[in-house]
This record gives C-alpha cells, structure tokens and sequence, in this order.
C-alpha cells in the first residue's frame, strides 16, 4: 500500500531540480542569468590559465636559478609573483560582481554549473573568429586596446549567440537555485 504523503527528503541528499518545458523568469531575467555563466565561465578559465602560467614562470625561475643566473631567476619569480597577484585581483572581484558571499551554500552548484557552460563558451568564442582555448582567453582583453580593434571585437562579441551556450535547462536550473537562497 502507498503512503498518503511522500517521505520527507533527506537534508544531507543535495537537492535535484526537475526543469522541463516551464521556463524560470522573465526574459530580460534569462538572459542576464545566461551573460552571469558565460561571465563567470571566462572568468574563472582565465583564473586557472594565470595560475598555470605563474606556476610554470616559478618552475622556471628555479630552473634558472639551478643554471646559475640569481638575477634572472629573480626577475622571472617577481614576474610570477605579479601574475598571482593580478589573478588575486581578478578573483576578488569576480567574487564581489558574482555576490558569492551571499550565495555560499549552493556556490558548489554553481561551481558545476559554471564548469558545463565553460567548453560551451570556448567553442562559441572560437566560432565568432576570438581568443576560445583555455591559454588564450587571458589575450581576450588585450583584444579592447586601440580604437579599431576594440571596434571590431566587439562586433564580434555582438554575434556571440547565448542559446549555442547556455542551456534553456541550465538557466533554469539557476532561477530555481537562486529563488530557493535568496527568496525572490
């Protein structure tokens, strides 16, 4: 015989949303949420490429350094130095625009939901002709500097289609992650 109610859910089991042909939100909504992952997809790519290379620039440092050469393996490990602290930076503030202190509890969540969209906008940022491997997104900003090619990258930007991206599924899997912590 069937229980009249379901059981109670376990609190330690992580929650499972069920997304179907419903969608979360407004319009305006949606696509701001789908520009949050892509924006934090690049960010955090670009986040792990400058630590593969501040960490590689350390190895060299210390390979120089066993060469015999003290001032250039100086030289190159302040260099590392910098690039940690320029990822530091980029870190900081991409956990301030993304409000990560306020959604802390589900930022695993978020975390994996991030790391589907990453491959998704690296092959869109390579169809629109941009920097789309993991070593090159860090040359993206680059691409800003001078009038003219700050004009016509960002009229490649323009193109850059959302939908190839960022799955009806997974931005409404955000809404109902964010509408269950922040209550709106």
């Amino acid at each position: 015989m069937k229980p009249a109610f379901p059981a109670e859910p376990d609190p330690d089991e992580p929650i499972n949303y069920d997304v179907g042909a419903f969608e979360q939100g407004s319009p305006i909504s949606r696509w701001a949420l789908a520009r949050y992952l892509v924006g934090r997809a690049i960010g955090e790519s670009i986040s792990r490429t400058l630590l593969i290379v501040a960490l590689g620039a350390l190895v060299l440092a210390g390979v120089v350094e066993w060469l015999g050469s003290t001032f250039w393996s100086v030289v190159i490990a302040v260099l590392a130095l910098a690039v940690l602290a320029m990822r530091a930076m980029l870190r900081a503030i991409l956990r301030r625009l993304t409000a990560a202190d306020r959604v802390g509890p589900i930022e695993a969540r978020l975390h994996s939901l991030v790391d589907d969209t990453r491959s998704d906008v690296q092959a869109e940022l390579r169809r629109i002709g941009l920097p789309g491997r993991p070593w090159t997104l860090p040359l993206l900003p680059l691409r800003l500097i001078g009038r003219q090619r700050r004009r016509k990258t960002v009229a490649r930007l323009r193109t850059f289609d959302l939908d190839r991206v960022v799955p009806k599924s997974r931005v409404d899997e955000l809404h109902l992650i964010l509408r269950d912590t922040i209550g709106r």
